[in-house]
């Protein structure tokens, strides 16, 4: 495996392994746990709120029982108080007006230096005395009833205790007239506490009673008289039906979850006035509540963390038995592709893996098989390969020899002109010496004989390098401008005329690796290409120069230019334009050949009517890597 994909491989099939058997073991176990305390907690709070209802039921039902014993005690007062004559006489005798109330203590109670007494006071009360004759307004207010009334809460002496009174109606016995009151005052403490403050639970599960305002009756935590500030949570527990709630508010200065189940008083809120109400408060900590359930959850998630590192475990050996019988078969892998077939894999696992390694050996033996018969097939395609191309060679030499037959027939008649010029000149010099007697003259023709001679062995040597073929080992440092002047000497000696212009601006170059006559054959078929495109009459301009570090030719013509149709063939061997006795198509082909064998390019740009450019690039001898 390379470099790359390591680097992108995050997990390895083992680590893949050991992360679906942790998904697959830890994610129901996980969600079970989760779905068990869920429903757990759920069925624990209505348990527990079900047990707060109860309490609560039961604890409002032992205040009730006490109340309505005291109001019974009370009521027995009353007809007492009726059968008392002269008790009677007064009461009777203090008239209806209410700004004159009578008040008489009876019974006498001295109570208020006796901390633990639940009666405080005892007197009775003309008929329009009432409830209201002297009492201080409570928070709650002050209830009335049809016949036992019952107060609210209520500060009274000088050491503020709290106290509720009891009214009860003094009526004549022949008549049932109303005669009076019997007004008593109870002490809050000490005749509700004790039925309150027992009722514990935990640590700190407590009953309270608190009116329907919110004020504490009586609580083993709160002072009496204080106010729970959640007005919501208790409009939820002043509720005339039994239950219990959830709420994030324990009543005791804490927002918490809590579970608070309530009953009302209904033997005491009977008595009370419309719209007032004692009710029970049943609570414990939300921690105390469900420290079981927490141990237990946390038993269970050791239980869980337990199972979870079994499954880790069990995925490192599942994975290990998995995964490196792969790493084997991956390393079998590995050898075939460096190209040793000769060692199957070793693997026994008596599984699927193995069936794999068994499949993949026999892979093994075909390939190598395979491999050897392609070999062969290869090595019989080289041969062919290489034979061919050494045909092809061949042929591209023989083209390349026959584009230079053929061009010498259309170079025979200017080189005829140049050779048979010098040819007369040497028989008249050679007649003229054999008449002349002076010899000074002589010598003089004898000079101008050898000169004429020298430039027929020029045309000559021309000729026949322009027609030797070459080998494949004579390449050289060629002078592209050299090579450049001698096609252009050798086109001005085809022509017949001297209507064609020839403009050369050469500047220093770099040599080329090359054969000085294939480069020069270059040279020498696009410029007479050109010559011939303008009907050898126009203007030939030869241009070299080094552009981007390669040996750059231009040559342009003025000819009539190549149609675009044209151009995309011009390169196609035996494609021409020109008559038949004017070329056979091969000269620029030719040229493409040769300059691609030296690593070169050859393009052309050309329109209609502005004549064509020729670009010849060829990379510096050093470069090619020829010399």
């Amino acid at each position: 495996m390379n470099t790359s994909s390591n680097e992108r491989r995050r997990l390895g099939l083992r680590g893949k392994l050991i992360l679906a058997i942790f998904a697959a073991g830890s994610i129901p176990i996980g969600v079970g746990l989760w779905v068990a305390y869920d429903r757990g907690n759920s069925q624990l709070q209505a348990v527990i709120g079900g047990s707060f209802k109860a309490l609560a039921m039961n604890s409002a039902s032992k205040v009730d029982a006490e109340i309505q014993r005291v109001i019974a005690i009370n009521r027995a007062l009353a007809v007492e108080a009726a059968a008392d004559g002269g008790l009677r006489h007064v009461l009777l005798g203090a008239g209806p007006s209410p700004d004159e109330p009578v008040q008489v203590n009876w019974p006498a109670v001295h109570s208020e230096d006796e901390a633990d007494w639940v009666l405080r006071a005892s007197w009775v009360t003309g008929a329009t005395g009432g409830l209201f004759a002297d009492s201080v307004q409570s928070p709650t207010g002050i209830a009335k009833g049809a016949a036992v009334r019952l107060s609210g809460l209520s500060l009274h002496g000088e050491r503020q205790r709290f106290l509720f009174r009891i009214s009860s109606p003094i009526e004549g016995a022949e008549d049932g007239a109303l005669v009076g009151w019997l007004q008593r005052d109870y002490d809050v403490k000490n005749l509700l506490d004790p039925l309150v403050y027992p009722v514990r639970f935990g640590d700190t599960g407590h009953v309270m009673i608190v009116d329907k305002l919110g004020a504490i009756v009586s609580c083993p935590l709160l002072r009496t008289g204080s106010t729970i500030s959640d007005q919501a949570l208790i409009a939820r527990v002043a509720d005339d039906q039994e239950g219990w709630i959830t709420a994030h508010n324990d009543g005791h200065g804490s927002q918490k979850f809590s579970i608070i189940g309530h009953a009302p008083l209904r033997g005491v809120n009977e008595f009370l006035q419309p719209g007032a109400g004692w009710y029970m408060f049943v609570w414990q900590d939300s921690s105390e509540i469900f420290a079981p359930t927490r141990s237990l959850l946390a038993g269970v998630e050791l239980a869980g963390l337990f199972a979870i590192g079994l499954l880790g475990i069990l995925g490192l050996y599942a994975s290990s038995r998995i995964v490196k019988p792969i790493r084997r078969l991956r390393q079998a892998a590995a050898r075939i592709a460096s190209g040793d077939l000769d060692r199957p894999p070793d693997i026994n696992t008596g599984d699927e893996i193995e069936d794999l390694a068994h499949e993949f050996n026999d892979m093994r033996e075909q390939l190598r098989q395979l491999i050897g018969t392609l070999e062969d097939k290869v090595e019989q395609r080289t041969r062919e390969l290489e034979e061919t191309q050494a045909e092809k060679d061949r042929i591209v030499e023989h083209l390349i020899q026959t584009e230079k037959m053929a061009a010498m027939g259309t170079m025979a008649s200017g080189i005829g002109h140049e050779i048979n010029n010098p040819l007369y000149a040497i028989l008249g010099r050679a007649e003229a010496i054999r008449d002349e007697q002076d010899i000074d003259r002589c010598r003089g023709y004898g000079k101008e004989i050898i000169k004429y001679a020298k430039h027929i062995g020029e045309t000559v040597k021309d000729l026949s390098g322009y027609v030797r073929p070459g080998t494949q080992h004579d390449r050289e440092l060629v002078d592209v401008n050299e090579k450049l002047t001698e096609a252009v000497s050798m086109v001005e000696q085809s022509l017949l005329g001297n209507a064609v212009e020839f403009t050369q601006r050469l500047a220093p170059v770099p040599g080329i690796a090359a054969k000085p006559e294939e480069i020069r054959q270059v040279f020498f078929n696009v410029i007479r290409n050109g010559v011939q495109a303008m009907g050898e009459k126009g203007t030939v301009e030869i241009e070299s120069r080094v552009d981007d570090g390669q040996v750059a030719v231009l040559i342009r013509d003025t000819g009539p230019g190549i149609s675009k149709d044209h151009q995309r063939k011009i390169f196609d061997p035996f494609f021409t334009t020109k008559g038949p006795d004017e070329g056979e198509g091969l000269g620029l082909f030719i040229v493409q050949q040769i300059v691609k064998k030296y690593d070169g390019d050859i393009t052309l740009d050309s329109e209609n009517g502005a004549g064509t450019v020729f670009s010849i690039r060829f990379p510096v001898g050093e470069r090619n890597g020829a010399l």
